[in-house]
Order: structure tokens, then sequence, then C-alpha cells
């Protein structure tokens, strides 16, 4: 039932960001360049929803929560991995698999480019893993830093920030 409803959504999710034209290269441009905020709305959206969506599901426990420990080093090679592979390709892990089921041949290109550099990080982690466990700060979540109990209550005013800047904060700037 799990992997079932997991499908669902998660066929709803890629349905939304298709039609959102999240693999158009002129959206993502647009986007980076903070005239077209299409592609950045649908985004705040979508982690304002799955924010709510997850906590819920986990409450009547149709999903399971597993917070990682919190490596720094580890979280920023990861960010300029990512930020070097979404500059080279224009293309972010989700809108890389969306492109490609579409035909995009660069797409394909920079998913092929991510299981590379997947291998060869399971090569150097190794000998990356003392650095790497000496920045461990252990599960650090809103709800731990805020001392509270139950992660919704966090969840939803997150959320519903994203939303007010979603619907009326953020403009869309032509020049």
């Amino acid at each position: 039932m799990k992997l079932l409803l997991g499908l669902a959504i998660g066929t709803a999710i890629g349905a939304v960001m298709q039609l959102g034209g999240a693999s158009s290269y002129r959206k993502i441009l647009g986007s980076l360049l903070l005239k077209d905020m299409t592609i950045i709305k649908l985004i705040l959206m979508t982690i304002a929803v799955t924010t709510v969506g997850i906590y819920a599901l986990d409450m009547v426990d149709m999903a399971h929560m597993d917070i990682k420990p919190t490596y720094v080093v580890g979280i920023v090679v990861a960010g300029l991995i990512f930020g070097v592979g979404f500059a080279i390709s224009g293309y972010c892990p989700g809108t890389c698999v969306l492109a490609s089921a579409e035909g995009k041949t660069d797409a394909m290109l920079t998913i092929l480019g991510g299981l590379v550099g997947a291998a060869l990080y399971a090569l150097v982690y190794p000998f990356m893993a003392p650095l790497i466990s000496l920045t461990n700060y252990g599960e650090i979540t809103l709800a731990s830093v805020f001392n509270v109990s139950n992660g919704l209550w966090i969840a939803i005013p997150f959320s519903a920030i994203l939303l007010l800047l979603v619907f009326k904060v953020l403009k869309d700037r032509y020049e």
C-alpha cells in the first residue's frame, strides 16, 4: 500500500512539474535570472505541500521519517557538486529525469553524469569518512532546535509562509 501511495504521489508531482514547464531550459534560465518565477513558485509549492503531507502521513504511520545526521563537510561537498552540475547542465536531479522522459539528450547525459559522480563518490568516501565524521552534529531538525515534540507544528507555519510567498510576494519580472 505504501509503495502504491508513493507511486501515485510521485506521479502527481511529476505531472505538475511537467505541466509547469520544469524541464524547459528557458523556464529554468528565467528562474535563475529571477525574471520568470514559474519554476521557483512550483518548487516552493511542492515543498509546502509535501512538508505538511509527509508529517501527516508519518502521524498515521504511512510514512517513516528518517532524519539523517548533519555532516557539515558532506553537505558542503554535496552542495558544491550539485551547484557545479546544475551550472553545467542546467538541470537539477528532478528536472533532468523529467526532461529525460521527454527524450532530451542533454538531460540523459546529465543523469549519466550523476551516476558517474555517485560512483566516484562511493570510491572516494572511505578516504573522506574520517573528515566527514569529525563534523557530525547528529540529527538536527527545526523541531529539535525549537524543542517542539511534533514536527507538524513547525511544518504548518513553514508551509503557510511558502504559500504566502508563492501567491502574494513573488512576481514575474519580464524585461
